[in-house]
């Protein structure tokens, strides 16, 4: 039986039919930017709380940190590990030292 197809959709129906997509909105704006690093490495980035934090994917679980004042960009820090993000590019200092080099924004 078709629920979505070319004919109007109503009542149960049409929320069957809208449901999906409204979750691959939901799930687009949550895809958050990639960086591609000079040594290789690979980093997402998604917002969290209305920028007041953001998620750190580095391919070994997530990294939450929180906003921190920055005179540019938007810097994330919890004192160890800090994400500076100022335009295309995306600094990583962690421990006093930049482990992934200088990273870009994929376009």
């Amino acid at each position: 039986m078709r629920v979505c197809g070319i004919k109007r959709c109503q009542g149960l129906k049409a929320l069957v039919c809208i449901l999906p997509l409204a979750g691959l909105f939901m799930m687009a704006g949550c895809s958050g930017t990639t960086y591609f690093c000079e040594n290789g490495k690979i980093i997402k980035a998604r917002d969290q709380l209305s920028h007041e934090k953001v998620v750190i994917d580095l391919g070994e679980g997530d990294i939450i940190l929180p906003r921190v004042p920055a005179a540019e960009g938007s810097k994330f820090s919890d004192g160890r590990r800090t994400f500076w993000f100022k335009g295309d590019e995306l600094t990583a200092e962690v421990g006093g030292k930049y482990p992934y080099g200088r990273c870009v924004l994929q376009k």
